[in-house]
């Protein structure tokens, strides 16, 4: 795996094959697929990303080697009878990720599974599995990195692969990669940020005269909702986000226990109505700070930003992330076009850049 990431075996005059396996085959995982057969598996970039193992919870589809897997027919498949356990010649009932790993000793895993912040699962087990065997992981899930952020890593390190995790953090906001390459050499203090875009598109409308309920309902209409939608509204998913940045940035060990989260559920019309009154709006902010001696906290609460405050402008689908430095100051980066094609699209960047540049931490 470890030749696989050096630079040296990009500069020859054939490509480099890079085999996948994903583990969950939802929104994301589609996403990611198509994009690997639109964009040629990106062999513009000096290697070419191939789909060689899909998995769900009915179980998988493994290619034959050399044969890549028909993406049209999978994303067909999976549509048609809802699990790829059942495909016709593929098709294996019960299979895990693992399985499809061991045919490619040299594949990278993609855990576009659901996010269970408690146990991890079902991508936890299945990133150890691959890590223990040497292959890097790139995750869109936030449950393995808020359930054993620490251990994966020292995993990864340990045997010489390598984990990218820009994709469970807010995408397309860049917001690890300015915080952990745009600041070195200056210690980073505190961030903040719109993490979440449900929460606020939900506020907005509040705003406009929506009542809460008929605003979440409009929410799940337009299918930007969580599956588990208290993650988005009692603030759980900005958290875990934060959390993950602030794991990143200052220290693996920082413990759920440290973030304080108040979501909007309780977040009433004259609330809204005594905002607008003062020219402010309330919107979700997820922070985090180190102090001088080195403690972590993280909140996640609404505020009451005013006009001055970089967040206040972001529109309905926009992130924005504002970060402190001793050195540099503050600077503020922002993102708009949430979904899962550009979450897919990081999980590509992460791929990409463990093959260009294999650190301990894909960016």
């Amino acid at each position: 795996m470890g030749e696989l990431l050096d630079d040296d075996h990009l500069r020859g005059t054939s490509l480099r094959r890079i085999p996948v396996v994903v583990l969950g085959f939802g929104k994301v995982g589609q996403a990611f697929a198509s994009l690997l057969e639109e964009q040629d598996g990106f062999a513009g970039e000096g290697v070419r990303l191939t789909l060689v193992g899909v998995c769900d919870r009915s179980g998988g589809v493994v290619s034959n080697d050399p044969d890549d897997l028909p993406i049209g027919d999978v994303i067909a498949a999976k549509g048609a009878l809802g699990g790829l356990g059942s495909m016709p010649r593929l098709g294996r009932e019960g299979m895990q990720a693992c399985e499809a790993l061991s045919r490619y000793p040299e594949a990278i895993l993609v855990d576009a599974s659901p996010t269970h912040a408690d146990s991890g699962e079902p991508g936890l087990s299945q990133i150890r599995h691959a890590l223990e065997r040497g292959h890097s992981a790139v995750l869109a899930s936030k449950g393995p990195l808020v359930a054993a952020f620490q251990e994966l890593l020292e995993l990864a390190r340990r045997e010489g692969c390598r984990i990218g995790i820009s994709a469970a953090v807010g995408t397309p906001l860049p917001s690890l990669e300015v915080g952990s390459l745009g600041s070195r050499g200056s210690a980073l203090h505190a961030f903040r940020g719109i993490f979440n875009t449900t929460a606020n598109r939900i506020l907005m409308q509040m705003e406009a005269g929506v009542s809460y309920e008929d605003a979440m309902k409009d929410a799940e209409r337009a299918g930007v909702l969580e599956p588990d939608p208290r993650l988005d509204v009692e603030g759980w998913d900005t958290a875990f986000k934060v959390l993950i940045l602030a794991r990143s940035f200052w220290s693996p060990a920082i413990p759920v226990e440290s973030m304080k989260v108040r979501g909007i559920t309780r977040i009433t019309k004259d609330e809204i109505a005594q905002a607008l009154e003062s020219g402010r709006r309330l919107r979700l902010v997820g922070a985090a700070q180190q102090s001088p001696s080195r403690e972590v906290t993280i909140r996640v609460e609404v505020e009451a930003l005013p006009p001055s405050d970089p967040l206040y402008s972001l529109a309905s689908g926009d992130k924005g992330a504002e970060f402190e430095t001793s050195l540099m100051g503050r600077f503020f980066v922002t993102s708009g076009k949430s979904g899962p094609r550009t979450t897919a699209a990081a999980l590509v960047k992460d791929i990409l850049n463990i093959a260009a540049h294999p650190t301990g931490l894909a960016l």
